[in-house]
């Protein structure tokens, strides 16, 4: 089953990169940052198709970021405690954020408790995440898994993400036991009308999978800057 689930992982992973690089239209030498790309491990998957890109990690995360160096990326640390990422506006060609926006939620020692308007509160952190996003970039490309494929991501266990948070948590503890996919309750999963509520200047891709949605998609293309060419001044005929 584990086998199973991780050969499927990698073929869509490819079919991924493939309809980020039809899509957003990116020209030689512009920068691509992958935000919250950890160690640069995904980025190395595809680190051939990417030659043309000054190709950037940032992430919360300073252990995985040094590894990320290691294999020779230039990185950015991002400050969880910060209103804003390290960028300034319009700073980033690119931004590529892939299964990233569903984890960030309330504080991690917290997403074990119930009762504390979990999906609320995850929503409005999403959605400034979201902002920040097309703050800093001139395009970008986010995928996140839909609320309603009938297998879960994390857990890869069927029908999970449909259950109140009280019994999810349950779930996942009880899971992470025995379960070959362990996880923490991180996540708030989204679906196309909130993706299109935070990517109001994007196109949304769903991503079917046996006939169900399995992901979702929000691409804004590059569009390269246009030069500034003064309109010709007539000329003044003196007689």
């Amino acid at each position: 089953m584990k086998k199973f689930f991780a050969k499927k992982h990698e073929q869509w992973a490819k079919q991924k990169i493939a309809l980020f690089l039809s899509n957003i239209n990116l020209s030689p030498n512009a920068s691509l940052l992958d935000l919250g790309g950890r160690d640069g491990a995904y980025m190395e998957r595809i680190k051939d198709k990417l030659s043309d890109f000054k190709v950037l990690i940032a992430d919360i995360d300073q252990v995985a970021l040094s590894k990320a160096q290691q294999r020779g990326y230039e990185t950015r640390y991002i400050d969880g405690s910060k209103e804003q990422f390290p960028f300034g506006d319009g700073e980033i060609d690119c931004i590529f954020c892939n299964s990233v926006i569903e984890h960030v939620t309330i504080p991690k020692e917290e997403v074990w408790q119930t009762g504390n308007n979990f999906r609320q509160r995850s929503l409005a952190i999403q959605r400034h995440f979201a902002n920040e996003i097309r703050r800093c970039s001139k395009s970008y490309y986010v995928q996140t898994p839909h609320r309603h494929f009938p297998i879960e991501a994390h857990t890869w266990f069927p029908l999970i993400g449909y259950m109140p948070r009280v019994i999810q948590v349950g779930m996942i503890k009880i899971l992470n036991k025995f379960w070959f996919k362990r996880t923490s309750p991180d996540w708030n999963l989204l679906d196309e009308k909130q993706m299109k509520e935070f990517f109001p200047d994007a196109k949304i891709f769903v991503i079917k999978k046996l006939g169900f949605k399995k992901e979702i998609i929000a691409i804004k293309p590059f569009e390269p800057a246009k030069a500034n060419v003064e309109a010709p001044v007539a000329a003044t005929v003196v007689s």
